[in-house]
Protein backbone atom coordinates (compact mmCIF):
# COMPACT_ATOMS: atom_id res chain seq x y z
CA UNK A 1 0.00 0.00 0.00
CA UNK A 2 1.36 3.36 -0.87
CA UNK A 3 2.38 6.27 1.62
CA UNK A 4 -1.35 8.50 1.70
CA UNK A 5 -0.28 12.47 0.91
CA UNK A 6 0.60 14.31 3.64
CA UNK A 7 -2.87 15.80 4.28
CA UNK A 8 -3.06 18.28 6.83
CA UNK A 9 -6.87 18.25 6.68
CA UNK A 10 -9.73 19.29 4.93
CA UNK A 11 -9.79 22.17 4.15
CA UNK A 12 -13.46 22.72 2.66
CA UNK A 13 -16.66 20.65 1.89
CA UNK A 14 -19.04 22.33 -0.86
CA UNK A 15 -22.85 21.12 -0.91
CA UNK A 16 -25.75 21.48 -3.33
CA UNK A 17 -28.44 22.27 -1.46
CA UNK A 18 -31.96 22.43 -3.08
CA UNK A 19 -33.47 25.34 -0.81
CA UNK A 20 -30.81 27.84 0.08
CA UNK A 21 -32.19 29.62 2.59
CA UNK A 22 -33.54 26.77 4.76
CA UNK A 23 -29.89 25.48 4.47
CA UNK A 24 -28.37 28.65 5.85
CA UNK A 25 -31.02 28.66 8.42
CA UNK A 26 -30.31 25.14 9.18
CA UNK A 27 -25.87 25.96 9.17
CA UNK A 28 -25.95 29.79 10.53
CA UNK A 29 -29.59 30.39 12.95
CA UNK A 30 -29.68 26.51 14.21
CA UNK A 31 -25.73 25.85 14.41
CA UNK A 32 -23.88 28.86 14.25
CA UNK A 33 -21.75 28.42 11.59
CA UNK A 34 -20.23 31.90 10.98
CA UNK A 35 -21.53 32.93 7.37
CA UNK A 36 -18.71 34.61 5.78
CA UNK A 37 -19.80 35.22 2.45
CA UNK A 38 -23.41 35.68 1.14
CA UNK A 39 -24.30 37.88 -2.09
CA UNK A 40 -22.35 40.54 -3.49
CA UNK A 41 -23.53 39.29 -6.71
CA UNK A 42 -23.77 36.04 -5.57
CA UNK A 43 -27.19 34.77 -4.33
CA UNK A 44 -26.96 31.33 -5.74
CA UNK A 45 -23.95 30.68 -2.79
CA UNK A 46 -22.37 31.33 0.47
CA UNK A 47 -19.84 30.41 2.94
CA UNK A 48 -19.04 29.44 6.31
CA UNK A 49 -16.28 29.16 8.37
CA UNK A 50 -15.77 25.68 9.99
CA UNK A 51 -13.01 25.72 13.12
CA UNK A 52 -9.98 27.71 12.48
CA UNK A 53 -9.06 25.70 8.97
CA UNK A 54 -11.82 25.22 7.20
CA UNK A 55 -14.96 25.97 5.50
CA UNK A 56 -18.08 24.86 4.44
CA UNK A 57 -20.38 26.17 0.90
CA UNK A 58 -23.57 25.79 0.16
CA UNK A 59 -24.26 26.22 -3.52
CA UNK A 60 -28.06 26.20 -5.36
CA UNK A 61 -27.87 23.86 -8.83
CA UNK A 62 -26.37 25.22 -11.85
CA UNK A 63 -27.09 23.83 -15.28
CA UNK A 64 -23.78 22.14 -17.20
CA UNK A 65 -21.83 20.12 -14.31
CA UNK A 66 -19.56 18.35 -16.17
CA UNK A 67 -20.55 14.57 -15.75
CA UNK A 68 -24.04 15.84 -15.54
CA UNK A 69 -24.38 15.27 -11.99
CA UNK A 70 -26.63 17.88 -10.67
CA UNK A 71 -24.80 21.59 -11.18
CA UNK A 72 -22.74 23.05 -9.06
CA UNK A 73 -19.14 22.12 -8.04
CA UNK A 74 -19.24 20.03 -5.55
CA UNK A 75 -16.59 18.85 -4.12
CA UNK A 76 -14.53 18.50 -1.04
CA UNK A 77 -10.77 19.82 -0.73
CA UNK A 78 -7.45 18.32 1.09
CA UNK A 79 -4.81 21.46 1.98
CA UNK A 80 -1.24 19.91 0.92
CA UNK A 81 1.99 22.16 0.75
CA UNK A 82 3.28 23.33 -3.12
CA UNK A 83 5.38 20.30 -2.82
CA UNK A 84 3.78 17.52 -1.68
CA UNK A 85 1.26 18.67 -4.83
CA UNK A 86 3.80 17.91 -6.88
CA UNK A 87 4.63 14.57 -5.61
CA UNK A 88 0.79 14.08 -5.59
CA UNK A 89 0.48 14.64 -9.05
CA UNK A 90 3.53 12.81 -10.26
CA UNK A 91 2.25 9.85 -8.25
CA UNK A 92 -1.30 10.12 -9.89
CA UNK A 93 -0.41 10.98 -13.32
CA UNK A 94 1.95 7.91 -13.30
CA UNK A 95 -0.82 5.47 -11.88
CA UNK A 96 -3.21 6.66 -15.12
CA UNK A 97 -5.28 8.67 -13.20
CA UNK A 98 -7.02 11.64 -15.02
CA UNK A 99 -5.66 14.52 -13.20
CA UNK A 100 -7.28 18.14 -14.20
CA UNK A 101 -4.81 20.55 -13.62
CA UNK A 102 -3.10 22.07 -11.76
CA UNK A 103 -4.78 24.72 -12.08
CA UNK A 104 -3.67 28.37 -10.69
CA UNK A 105 -6.09 30.00 -8.25
CA UNK A 106 -4.34 33.27 -6.98
CA UNK A 107 -1.54 32.40 -5.41
CA UNK A 108 -2.31 28.56 -4.73
CA UNK A 109 -2.59 26.00 -7.27
CA UNK A 110 -4.99 23.17 -7.19
CA UNK A 111 -5.85 19.53 -9.29
CA UNK A 112 -9.00 17.70 -9.32
CA UNK A 113 -9.46 14.07 -9.47
CA UNK A 114 -12.81 12.03 -9.43
CA UNK A 115 -13.02 9.42 -7.41
CA UNK A 116 -14.82 5.53 -8.76
CA UNK A 117 -18.17 7.33 -7.85
CA UNK A 118 -18.00 10.44 -9.79
CA UNK A 119 -17.11 12.77 -6.58
CA UNK A 120 -14.81 15.31 -7.18
CA UNK A 121 -11.39 15.44 -4.62
CA UNK A 122 -9.46 18.58 -4.62
CA UNK A 123 -5.97 19.02 -3.44
CA UNK A 124 -5.16 22.59 -3.38
CA UNK A 125 -2.29 24.40 -1.56
CA UNK A 126 -4.11 26.92 -0.06
CA UNK A 127 -3.48 28.00 3.80
CA UNK A 128 -6.87 27.35 5.07
CA UNK A 129 -6.00 28.87 8.30
CA UNK A 130 -4.68 31.51 6.82
CA UNK A 131 -8.34 32.52 4.62
CA UNK A 132 -10.00 31.43 7.95
CA UNK A 133 -8.51 34.38 9.70
CA UNK A 134 -8.89 36.58 6.94
CA UNK A 135 -12.15 35.37 6.26
CA UNK A 136 -13.18 37.09 9.90
CA UNK A 137 -11.27 40.04 8.95
CA UNK A 138 -13.74 40.74 6.34
CA UNK A 139 -12.04 39.15 3.54
CA UNK A 140 -13.83 38.09 0.22
CA UNK A 141 -14.70 34.60 -0.08
CA UNK A 142 -11.59 33.67 -2.03
CA UNK A 143 -13.91 31.77 -4.99
CA UNK A 144 -12.28 30.91 -8.32
CA UNK A 145 -13.86 29.84 -11.04
CA UNK A 146 -13.04 26.44 -11.93
CA UNK A 147 -12.36 25.55 -15.98
CA UNK A 148 -15.13 22.69 -16.47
Amino acid sequence: MPEPPPVSGISELVLEVSDLEAARRFYRDLLGFEETFYGEGRDDRCWYLIGSSARLGLWTPQVGLAGGRGGAHVHFAFQLKREELDALLDRLRAAGVEVEGPIQLGADRAIYVTDPDGNVVEFWTQDMADYCAGAREGGGPGTFKRPV
